[in-house]
């Protein structure tokens, strides 16, 4: 990477500055191997907070159905489970340019509790212009086109933010000092989101670990600075699914609400073929 070079670089003219400023008739000194400097260097020492950010974002699959339960709490405790899979595709080409104005689409469908049972949502994440999201619901019979930005999924705490497409060129990152969360090293961002993108929060802090670039700990801000929400995963249930790395096990709290959401994840099959027929409003209809 062209900033650990540069580092890299800088290291080395220090050490031969250092050299030349010893008086003559001084031992010998011999400098290190460059591999031997670039492995004394702390990983990730060189990142700045959109690099870190763009390795978040490359974790990810390019196609996948999830599988997971979630467990919603409200104010006093009292707790609602749901299940539900997703159904998930990147339509980026090997250049990670849009297809026909399109990123990403991604099909939800609730299999529990059964007054929720075919529930379906359909989002298709668009290049230029606002997101598609659609609805089934049984009691309609229909499909409606909707607009649920910062809308909490069937009385969850998770939205449709959440599950959206994420571009690297969305916000503005600053790196922040390391910390360690629940034992876990981890980088420190402060994210800023840019004017023209439409999204419930406009900035966040994430603490995101250092091996697997999986987010262990976010803080959700609105435009006033208010702490909305907040997401905890726990860091012992990151596990690899052909290459990516995913924490099965992930809480969302609303702190205005006080309410919360926990998602356990139950199975995942990664880099699924999938047509486009699968994300096409029919589908929602189907009962699957």
């Amino acid at each position: 990477m062209i900033l650990r070079a540069q580092t890299l670089a800088a290291v080395l003219a220090a050490l031969a500055i250092a050299v030349i400023s010893f008086p003559s008739g001084a031992a010998d000194v011999k400098l290190p191997a460059r591999d031997e400097i670039e492995d004394a260097i702390p990983e990730g020492g060189a990142l700045t907070g959109r690099a870190i950010f763009d390795r978040f974002l490359d974790n990810r699959l390019h196609s996948a159905v999830q599988w997971q339960t979630v467990v919603s709490r409200d104010p006093g405790g009292n707790e609602q489970r749901s299940r539900f899979w997703v159904r998930w595709k990147d339509y980026r080409d090997a250049n990670k340019k849009a297809v026909d104005g399109v990123l990403a689409k991604t099909l939800v469908k609730f299999q529990a509790p059964e007054d929720m049972r075919q529930t379906g949502f359909l989002m298709v994440v668009n290049e230029d212009r606002s997101n598609d999201q659609f609805i089934w619901t049984p009691s309609s019979g229909r499909v409606r086109r909707v607009r649920l930005a910062g809308v909490g999924i069937m009385g969850t705490d998770y939205t449709f933010d959440d599950i959206g497409w994420k571009s690297i060129e969305d916000a503005e990152y600053q790196r922040l000092p390391d910390e360690v969360v629940d034992g876990v090293g981890a980088y420190v961002l402060e994210v800023t989101m840019k004017p023209f993108i439409d999204s419930e929060y406009k900035t966040m802090r994430t603490w995101i670990e250092k091996e697997h670039y999986v987010p262990l700990h976010t803080l959700y801000r609105d435009a006033n600075g208010v702490e909305t929400r907040e997401m905890l995963a726990e860091g012992g249930s990151i596990e690899n699914f052909d290459g990516t790395w995913i924490a099965t096990r992930s809480t969302m709290y609303n702190l205005k609400e006080k309410t919360s959401t926990s998602v356990y994840v139950e199975a995942l099959d990664p880099d699924v073929s999938l047509a486009d027929q699968q994300f096409s409003t029919f589908q929602l209809s189907l009962r699957h």
